[in-house]
């Protein structure tokens, strides 16, 4: 059983090709730029296009173009909902890239904190495990 990715015919690469530069040229500026796949051909594609640095979500927006029609739409972070921006900034917040270096660096010790705990508790555990059967074998044999 394979689940290898079908190859697109040539129409469709065609219109991918000519959305992917319609794309590119929207925010010539563009520093990373993804693709969500979409569901069928007919579909249309969106485009996540980054001007900034990873960790700043108001300089992302989400270009969409439509291949069948070459119709496009652009929704900056400005233009989303106030929740939607929450969302977006508590994601980059949450693994420290929204403060730049300095917030990676809290966050990896703050991980690094959360696997000491992990450790301690398991020693712990182990010794009043080991404590308790000793315990236990002394009480026995009196």
């Amino acid at each position: 059983m394979s689940s290898r990715v079908p190859e697109p015919d040539d129409v469709t690469s065609r219109a991918w090709d000519r959305a992917v530069a319609q794309a590119m040229g929207h925010t010539p500026s563009w520093t990373a730029m993804s693709l969500r796949m979409p569901a069928s051909a007919a579909a249309p594609l969106v485009f996540t296009i980054d001007r900034g640095d990873a960790g700043q979500p108001n300089l992302r927006g989400t270009f969409t173009i439509d291949p069948a029609t070459d119709a496009a739409g652009w929704e900056d972070f400005q233009d989303a909902t106030a929740g939607r921006r929450a969302r977006t900034n508590l994601r980059f917040a949450h693994t420290g890239e929204i403060a730049g270096r300095a917030g990676q660096t809290v966050a990896g010790l703050a991980s690094a904190a959360g696997a000491v705990l992990v450790y301690s508790g398991l020693a712990l555990s182990v010794r009043r495990l080991a404590a308790w059967r000793r315990r236990r074998a002394l009480a026995g044999q009196g």
